[in-house]
């Protein structure tokens, strides 16, 4: 397999602000007299949501909302490199004060323009979204790491989350959940997607990715994930800052989620190989719990799933399968294995890419 090219940064990132009952009206009645407003109001739940996209294709989507008879607040969404005149979609951003502080005069100029109550510096950072792209010449090992990628372990305390249809998140809901995986808690959430097919949905396929297929993998952190990684530090760091410190701790998120998905116990090949790879352990026991693993991994649809099976089956706890893990990554094979049909014979592990 080619190896890709790897790149990593910032995609997104959102900052919230509360609204009174009349900024709201101000703010509303100013986002109407701009194409791309959109409202989605749901009466029995009582919550609304004042949407404008005037302004997207410059890298600012801004939100009005409330969630039964709660404040009314803002949220500003900034794709960063399309606010300083990138026009590739696909492109990542890497904080520096010069940039930052251009992105902040941008951005301060369109909220003006609408009436918004504040500058962005005033704003409370909401969600940062520490991205992987991964570049590849051949689309089969994006397939096939989506693939991978899906059958990783549920964390605990997250849910796996699709497009819906109707909903104005995907153009095509369908093939958005072909080509993307999700799983989220309240306060972080694991995504991964095919962006040159999301790119080619949205009629947003820049020419320099002509040739290209890129997978996207992202750790998109709420205010409680930040400080999960920057700890008590999040309180006297500024906006741009906080930014910053994520995107250089990017490798290292990334890491902790595909560990914690396990995904990092070695080379992904095909079935026979794997199995001929386990016979060759001299413990019967161990091998015949390996065995069945693969197996079980291959059938299920995840591995949590497939450990669950393996649990009941033997009989097992937490930490007898820790250890067949380790027997894995010791011998170099991961449990999730490729189809025999797929042309590709043996894919490294993705946080092999992330040393």
């Amino acid at each position: 397999m080619e190896k890709p090219q790897i790149i990593l940064g910032i995609d997104t990132f959102s900052f919230y602000f509360p609204l009174s009952y009349h900024q709201k009206e101000h703010v509303i009645t100013r986002l109407k007299s701009y194409k791309g407003f959109y409202q989605e109001n749901d009466y029995w739940t009582e919550s609304y949501e004042y949407r404008s996209e005037a302004f997207a294709d410059r890298g600012i989507k801004i939100y009005v909302f409330q969630k039964k008879q709660s404040v009314w607040g803002l949220m500003i969404t900034v794709h960063p490199m399309l606010l300083l005149g990138d026009p590739d979609r696909s492109a990542l951003y890497n904080p520096r004060q010069k940039t930052y502080r251009e992105l902040e005069r941008r951005a301060n100029g369109i909220l003006e323009q609408v009436g918004i109550p504040c500058s962005l510096d005033g704003m409370k950072l909401y969600r940062v979204d520490v991205t992987m792209n991964m570049i590849f010449r051949d689309p089969a090992p994006v397939n096939a790491y989506l693939r991978i990628l899906k059958k990783g372990q549920l964390l605990p305390h997250y849910q796996l989350e699709f497009f819906n249809k109707g909903s104005m998140k995907a153009k095509d809901a369908k093939e958005a959940n072909q080509n993307s995986y999700k799983q989220s808690c309240r306060s972080c959430a694991f995504f991964a997607y095919n962006k040159t097919a999301q790119l080619r949905m949205t009629n947003h396929f820049p020419h320099m990715l002509i040739g290209k297929s890129v997978l996207r993998i992202e750790a998109q952190l709420r205010r409680k994930g930040m400080k999960k990684w920057l700890g008590g530090d999040i309180k006297e760091l500024d906006n741009r800052h906080i930014i910053q410190q994520l995107g250089n701790k990017a490798p290292k998120i990334l890491k902790w989620y595909l560990k914690r998905t396990l995904l990092v116990h070695g080379e992904h090949l095909h079935y026979q190989e794997a199995v001929e790879k386990v016979a060759a352990i001299k413990r019967e026991e161990m091998q015949k719990r390996m065995i069945y693993l693969l197996r079980k991994t291959s059938d299920c649809r995840d591995l949590s799933a497939a450990v669950k099976a393996l649990q009941e089956t033997y009989s097992l706890n937490s930490g007898q399968c820790r250890r067949i893990f380790n027997k894995f990554e010791k011998l170099g094979v991961s449990p999730i294995t490729l189809p025999n049909t797929d042309s590709l014979s043996r894919l490294p592990d993705l946080s092999s890419f992330l040393k």
